[in-house]
């Protein structure tokens, strides 16, 4: 017997396990960088405003443009492609449109973070060169921080979407049921 190929089928070997994988990683992922950007912004930033801005560029330096430099480009392109293949994958797919909100969010904030990132992560880039100027480094702090802000903000915002499509498309793979 041959298959209608022109109607979307779930294969729950493939598309079902797959979506599980990619969204908790992706859920995995944007949770580290909500987290981080939380402790960032009610934790670290604060601290920062009292300590001389010239020890800010050298903690800058050594964290931000050290270990940070690998992490925190990886915690946002990471869930940010995987939203990407699994918004592509939830569109092919008529079973799978309970999952088109909570995906189409999650992309959307991913993007926006990834957006601000492009005004925030060049002032960062640039404190690695920059003299111990008390003035320049008070300016890259200051726009460094207004990007950074709006950039945690909507990474923080994906995480609930993020977690919302994980847990859709996990609970229809343990149960069988459709998404």
């Amino acid at each position: 017997m041959i298959e209608n190929t022109d109607k979307p089928t779930m294969n729950n070997t493939r598309d079902a396990r797959f979506l599980t994988y990619a969204l908790g990683i992706a859920a995995i992922f944007s949770g580290w960088l909500a987290g981080g950007g939380i402790d960032r912004y009610l934790v670290q930033v604060p601290g920062f405003r009292h300590i001389d801005i010239i020890q800010w560029g050298e903690y800058s330096r050594h964290a931000d443009l050290g270990n940070g430099l690998f992490l925190y480009p990886a915690e946002a392109i990471v869930p940010f492609i995987l939203f990407i293949v699994s918004f592509i994958i939830v569109l092919m797919n008529k079973q799978l449109s309970r999952l088109k909100i909570p995906v189409s969010l999650a992309l959307i904030l991913s993007a926006a973070g990834l957006f601000f990132t492009v005004f925030a992560a060049p002032v960062m880039l640039g404190i690695k060169n920059m003299p111990n100027d008390p003035v320049l480094l008070q300016q890259a702090f200051d726009t460094f921080h207004f990007w950074g802000g709006l950039r945690a903000i909507v990474q923080v915002l994906a995480f609930f979407p993020a977690l919302w499509a994980f847990g859709l498309v996990f609970r229809n793979d343990k149960t069988g049921t459709q998404v």
